[in-house]
């Protein structure tokens, strides 16, 4: 192997494959990056048998080969190098390899890069593309619904599904709070059956982290266990976490008796603050606001033993029943982050049913959150 670039290439190859680097494993390919220099272009690649990502850098190479680097000395070693370009070297027959710079250099020592595993083979019964831009802020939308630990991992990913062939749904829940976002493909679902599969949330997010230009279009792969997005010169692929994901429509209520429309960054300044003086050691008590309506006036109110209580009074405009509920100011704050409009609608239904908030302007996208019955 032999190869020179830019030492900013470089590293930025290696930093995004990097994400998929196994942070404590008894697998020591784990701990390493894949590295291999092909005629016209040098693929990185790195797994932690959950998510894998490669990259591939456009460059002429001068010798092909492989390499399996240590992925912590590896970036460390690139970061700290001057800006200027790199010559990397395999010095034949062994798995060592010189990185020069200038009349410097450094020098690697690698393991056996046939202990790798490949990149699995671009098989799906499904497939759809859309604007990278356009998936990055669906899961922005959802992803703070799914649970971050939890003994049921169908939990721990979010569901996408499609129906008919340009529909294409998220949904997320850890069954205090549900997120729905959906959007029109802009080119109809390659495949016979409709999608219906749950992805690890950890995953998705890392996807959305990749994506560098927003109009570029993401193509996924769906097959029978695994999912394979390719954008550009970055490739993911996620394993599908096993189970039925719950029938989520059943839950979500189609009618209200009391609608609140409020300022989406009033009202979320607003809880910010109460929630803020809602800590408590009783983590049954702690984040608890009470929400009440007073005439077109929705009143927070919060309170701590161990540090105060907090009074708001937000501007609203009121339809149907008064009412007060208690929420976990948290799951509010994710909400109304998530919403993304000047004004948001609150709909309730008696205090001890969901509220489900939606962008005022008529988009397709709730966040459902649950009530708790105790605190304030």
């Amino acid at each position: 192997m032999k190869f020179t670039c830019p030492k900013e290439k470089l590293l930025k190859a290696i930093q995004i494959v990097q994400r998929a680097v196994a942070a404590k494993t008894t697998a020591p390919y784990l701990s390493c990056i894949y590295m291999e220099a092909q005629t016209d272009k040098v693929i990185f690649r790195a797994t932690d048998r959950e998510i894998m990502i490669q990259y591939e850098l456009p460059v002429e190479t001068r010798q092909t080969g492989k390499a399996l680097l240590p992925a912590r000395y590896l970036g460390d070693l690139v970061r700290r190098l001057p800006n200027m370009n790199i010559t990397v070297e395999q010095q034949l027959p062994d798995q060592v390899f010189l990185f020069r710079y200038g009349n410097s250099q450094t020098q690697l020592i690698g393991m056996d890069p046939e202990d790798f595993p490949p990149m699995p083979a671009l098989e799906y019964d499904q497939q759809l593309q859309l604007l990278a831009g356009t998936f990055q802020k669906m899961v922005h939308q959802v992803s703070s619904a799914s649970a971050v630990d939890s003994i049921r991992p169908i939990f721990s990913g979010i569901y996408l599904e499609t129906s008919g062939d340009r529909q294409l749904n998220l949904v997320a829940t850890d069954t205090h709070r549900l997120a729905f976002t959906s959007t029109k493909l802009p080119v109809a679902l390659s495949g016979s059956k409709p999608v219906s599969v749950v992805i690890p949330t950890k995953t998705l997010l890392e996807v959305t982290r990749l994506v560098e230009d927003e109009e570029s279009l993401l193509q996924v792969y769906i097959g029978t266990n695994k999912v394979i997005f390719l954008m550009e010169a970055v490739t993911v692929v996620t394993r599908i976490i096993e189970g039925q994901f719950p029938n989520y429509r059943q839950v979500i209520p189609d009618t209200f008796t009391t609608r609140i429309k409020a300022n989406t960054q009033l009202l979320y300044e607003g809880v910010d603050r109460a929630t803020l003086l809602a800590q408590d050691s009783n983590k049954f008590a702690s984040n608890v606001l009470k929400l009440t309506t007073k005439g077109d006036t929705l009143i927070l109110e919060s309170f701590s033993q161990e540090i105060g209580r907090a009074y708001e009074e937000i501007p609203v405009y009121l339809q149907g029943e008064e009412l007060e509920i208690r929420f976990n100011g948290r799951y509010l704050l994710d909400a109304l982050k998530a919403v993304d409009a000047e004004e948001v609608y609150l709909d309730l239904t008696g205090n001890l049913n969901p509220g489900v908030f939606r962008p005022a302007d008529g988009r397709d996208y709730i966040y459902l959150v649950l009530p708790v019955r105790s605190g304030v």
